[in-house]
Parts: structure tokens; C-alpha cells; sequence
């Protein structure tokens, strides 16, 4: 009767233990990341005579961990929530310096007065590796978002340009019309002023091309009686200025010769011809197109400084490309003198791909007798070498912007391509990048599956600040739980493994989400009717064992 007295008051303790964790798992059915615990029943004997035949001791109940299983991730509207989906917990601490490290699957994390990200409610701190410059520290700390509440301003050290080149600037850069009213069948003249802007280094020939087209039906006659629907001469003008000859490029004959001019006389050059009425006309206009582009740099202070950049056709598959100082700024050339303004050479293969630069020299000359030119980068493309007027650093040597405008041979950066657009010829700009950026603030803070938290700020700049570990043991469930849903390191989980998210066994973390609770309490309750009726029937044994004692006592008596 001893032994049966015994087991059932175990039975009555074991039971009691079952509904404690029942209790406290129905009480925790909405706490974030906690993990229901279930009982474990272990029977115990007293003595084994044989096989057949023992003294019972009872039975013993232990709360079974289950610290892994996954709850329902549910979105939330905190950017610092945290929920790893899978293996792992996160590190947190409750000290801000060197403290001891322990673990909890809650992500439920808040901002602090000082910045620091806390587990909300608790004095626990989440833990991290921070990162300065793309690289990530060894060592743990406590993760703090004020510390990087500003984001320094970056000088700009390289510029990309992809931009098209219209080919048909070298040749029609701008239409003349003309258009006239006037009775059917009736012929009048039509005249035009053709101007050649810019001068040529060196004396010789120089021959022009103007063509005249027919529109609406229109008859052109020229002066030799020849018709058509175009007409194309060739003007040639010596290297004195004198246009010696205007040939009639369709019928290769000679109209008419001009007399000498010098290079302030015009010229006019007179068709007749016959027309519908409304009808227009128009010349190829010669080399000189040009046209002006802004690119905007940083300086170290964050400053953004406007430099104009002019592009102007100077031939078959060349471009001249001028650099202009900004206001507030002034240009230098290779040889280190301040210049207003210094120019490349553009050329370009036949097939409109990229061919290269060459510096073209700025007039300029240092103490040693160096003339100075454009200055050229380390990778052979032009460079924007300035000294700015708000104190920042010079950006000039080293720190020079260096501009990519294309591999030789390809069409990575500049193209000269004719244009599909109808509309007036210009340089049609595809992208252009360039990697500095003033002082920015802090804006909003992410977190992304790798675990890597990620700081926006008003500069446009997304920066990893820091990356948060998930830590995986060899047996979690052997972990010993505290307060506050965390738990410590024991001999039987084994040291702890610090991962980076979704590497490995480990999980991934989704920012801005929470885990739910693991309680079940339609199973909770189903085990309380359980645990009720086990507890029921080991207070029947006792009853029944003190009748039997009763009994034993009353046939002595």
C-alpha cells in the first residue's frame, strides 16, 4: 500500500507540472516568438526483483522544449521587427558594452533614446556586426542606429556618359527654307545667304556642298536649262577667300565663275526656277554644330558644382569637346595653370563606334617652360580637374574626376549614330552616372533576408550599416530559458555558431514581420481534459489505498 500511496502522489505532482505547462502555454498564446512547451512522463521504480516483477516508484513529469518550431510570420509596420523564418536565434545582450551573450527568437526590437535597438519590454540589446565601408567588423556590438545618423558627403571621383552623337551633324546641320507664294507657272529667283562659322588652321582649298530639293511637284531650272527635282553644286573658295567656281554637280558642267572676294564679302549665288505655289526648299548646312551640355560633380564638402560641357561637329567623325569652368570654380590643365576652359578632340570610327580623344593644348605655360593642355585620366579618358572657391579640397591630381565616354571600338559610352527622330538634329544623352553625393540624414532603416540592415538617408544613399547573425546550436533544445522569452548557452545545446542569414542551416530574417507564438489552444485544452482526468484518477488511487488502510486498521483493531 506504501508503493501504491506513493505513485499515485507522484501522479498527482506529474499532473499538477502537465497543467502548470498547459497554463503557461495558454498564457503565453500571444506573446511573440515564444515556443509552447510540452510534458514529458517518465515512469520510476523502486526496486526490480526480476523481469516479472518490480516495486513501482511512481512517475516524474518534465516540461519538453520545442524552441525551433516555427511560429507564423505576420507583416507588421515597425521597420526594426525582425522574424527568422527557419533555424537560428538572434544574439542580444544586456549590457551596451561586453557583456555576456544570449538568445531569443522574439524579433520585437525598438529604437531607444540613445539609437540602440532593444527587445521591447525587456533590458535586453540586439547584437550585431557593424559595418563601415562595405566591411563588416569580427566582433559583436550592440546595434545602434544613431551612430550613423548621418551620412558623410563623398566626393565625385568618376563620371560615366552614354550619349549618341547625331551623324548627321556633320553633314546637315539645319535646313533653310523657302517659301513663296506666287501664280503657277510663273518663275522667280530665289536666293540664300550660306555662312561658315569658325576658321581653318591652316591655308588651302576649301570646297562646300549646297543641295536644293524639290517639294510638291516642283521643276528646278538652273541657269544652263537644265531640269530636275534637285540640284547640287559645289562652291570652291581658295585660300585667299576668292570662290573661284560654282559647279553644277549633276550635270558636271561649269555655270558660272565669281570673282575674287575677301573673307567679310558675301556672295550671292542666283536660281531661277519654276514652282507650284507654297512649296519650299532646302540647303545642307555645313560643319559647326553645337551643342551644350551641364554635368553636376561634388566636391568633399558635399557641394554639387555645374560644369558645362560643349560639343561641337569639326569633321568627318570628330567633335570638339570643351570643358568650361563653373562659376564658383576654376578649371586646370596638366600642366597645373588655372585655365577658363580647356578642350578634346573626339573621334569616332566609320561605323559610329567610340575611337578615343586627344588632348588639345590650352595655351598656357608653367615656370619650366611645360605648355599645358587638356588634362587626361589614367584610363585615357578626359578629366575634370578643378579648384573650387568654398574651401573644399582641390579636385585635381588624384582626386580629379575622371570621365568614362567609351571603350575604343565600341559603343559602351559615346556613339555617333544618325537619328531616327524626325525632329531638329541633337546629342541624345542615354545615361550618366557619377559616384558622389552631398551630406545626407538618416530617413527610414531596413532590414533584408541576409540579415544586413540597411540605413536610407535624404541623399539618396542606401547603406549597410550593420549585419545581424543568426545563431544555430548543435541542440536548441538544450538550451536553458529565462525571462523575457530568451534563453543561455548549457552544456547540453552546445556552443553557439554565429551565421550569416540563410547561409548554412540557417534562416533567413524577414525585416518588418514578427513570429508569432507556437501555442495551439484547441491542443491546449484537449490536454487539460487529459491532464484533468490522469489527476482525477491518481486521487482515486489514494482514496482507495486509505479505505484499504482503513480497513487493515479495523480487522487489527
Amino acid at each position: 500500500m506504501d508503493a501504491a500511496m506513493s505513485s499515485a502522489v507522484s501522479g498527482l505532482l506529474a499532473e499538477s507540472t502537465a497543467l502548470s505547462n498547459i497554463s503557461n502555454n495558454l498564457s503565453n498564446s500571444q506573446t511573440t516568438g515564444y515556443k509552447s512547451v510540452s510534458t514529458t512522463f517518465t515512469s520510476l521504480l523502486t526496486e526490480l526483483t526480476n523481469s516479472s516483477t518490480y516495486t513501482s516508484g511512481g512517475v516524474s513529469a518534465s516540461a519538453r522544449q520545442n524552441v525551433l518550431a516555427q511560429g507564423t510570420i505576420t507583416s507588421t509596420s515597425v521597420t526594426t521587427d525582425m522574424a527568422i523564418s527557419g533555424a537560428g536565434l538572434f544574439a542580444v545582450t544586456t549590457s551596451l558594452t561586453a557583456g555576456q551573450t544570449y538568445y531569443t527568437r522574439n524579433g520585437a526590437f525598438d529604437t531607444d533614446s540613445t539609437g540602440n535597438l532593444y527587445l521591447s519590454g525587456t533590458n535586453y540589446y540586439l547584437e550585431g556586426y557593424s559595418v563601415n565601408s562595405g566591411t563588416a567588423s569580427s566582433s559583436l556590438s550592440v546595434v545602434n542606429i544613431e551612430s550613423r545618423e548621418i551620412d558623410p558627403p563623398v566626393a565625385t571621383s568618376t563620371y560615366s556618359l552614354s550619349a549618341n552623337f547625331p551623324a548627321a551633324a556633320q553633314n546637315d546641320l539645319g535646313t533653310i527654307s523657302y517659301t513663296t507664294t506666287s501664280t503657277p507657272s510663273t518663275t522667280e529667283h530665289l536666293s540664300a545667304v550660306y555662312v561658315q562659322t569658325g576658321s581653318d588652321s591652316a591655308a588651302g582649298t576649301t570646297t562646300y556642298e549646297v543641295a536644293i530639293d524639290a517639294a510638291n511637284g516642283t521643276t528646278i531650272t538652273d541657269g544652263t536649262g537644265t531640269s530636275g527635282s534637285q540640284l547640287l553644286y559645289s562652291v570652291t573658295v581658295d585660300s585667299a577667300g576668292a570662290i573661284t567656281a560654282v559647279v553644277d554637280m549633276a550635270t558636271n558642267t561649269t555655270t558660272t565663275t565669281l570673282p575674287d572676294i575677301t573673307p567679310s564679302d558675301a556672295s550671292t549665288i542666283s536660281l531661277s526656277t519654276n514652282y507650284t505655289s507654297w512649296s519650299s526648299f532646302a540647303t545642307a548646312v555645313g560643319t559647326g554644330f553645337s551643342q551644350t551640355k551641364s554635368m553636376t560633380i561634388y566636391d568633399s564638402l558635399g557641394v554639387s558644382h555645374a560644369v558645362s560641357v560643349t560639343y561641337t561637329a569639326a569633321g568627318d567623325n570628330k567633335w570638339l569637346m570643351t570643358v568650361k569652368s563653373a562659376s564658383d570654380g576654376t578649371l586646370v590643365d596638366s600642366n597645373g595653370s588655372s585655365v577658363s576652359s580647356y578642350s578634346y578632340e573626339v573621334s569616332f570610327n566609320s561605323d559610329g563606334t567610340y575611337s578615343g580623344i586627344t588632348s588639345l593644348g590650352t595655351g598656357e605655360t608653367n615656370a619650366g617652360g611645360t605648355a599645358g593642355s587638356a588634362p587626361i585620366s589614367s584610363t585615357g579618358g578626359p578629366e575634370i580637374s578643378a579648384i573650387w572657391t568654398d574651401g573644399a579640397a582641390p579636385t585635381t591630381g588624384t582626386s580629379a574626376v575622371s570621365m568614362f565616354i567609351g571603350s575604343s571600338g565600341k559603343s559602351d559610352g559615346l556613339s555617333q549614330y544618325s537619328s531616327s527622330s524626325s525632329t531638329a538634329v541633337s546629342i541624345t544623352v542615354n545615361s550618366y552616372s557619377q559616384d558622389g553625393v552631398r551630406e545626407g540624414t538618416l530617413s527610414s532603416v531596413a532590414v533584408s533576408s541576409a540579415g544586413d540592415v540597411v540605413a536610407s538617408y535624404t541623399n539618396g544613399n542606401s547603406v549597410t550599416i550593420y549585419k545581424i547573425p543568426v545563431v544555430t546550436f548543435a541542440n536548441e533544445n538544450g538550451l536553458t530559458a529565462m525571462s523575457d522569452g530568451v534563453y543561455s548557452e548549457s552544456l547540453s545545446s552546445g556552443g553557439a555558431v554565429f551565421n550569416t542569414a540563410g547561409e548554412g542551416a540557417s534562416g533567413t530574417i524577414e525585416g518588418g514581420a514578427l513570429e508569432s507564438s507556437t501555442v495551439n489552444t484547441t491542443t491546449e485544452f484537449a490536454n487539460m481534459i487529459t491532464t484533468q482526468q490522469a489527476y482525477s484518477a491518481a486521487s482515486q488511487v489514494i482514496s482507495t489505498d486509505k479505505q484499504m488502510f482503513t480497513s487493515l486498521m479495523q480487522a487489527i483493531a
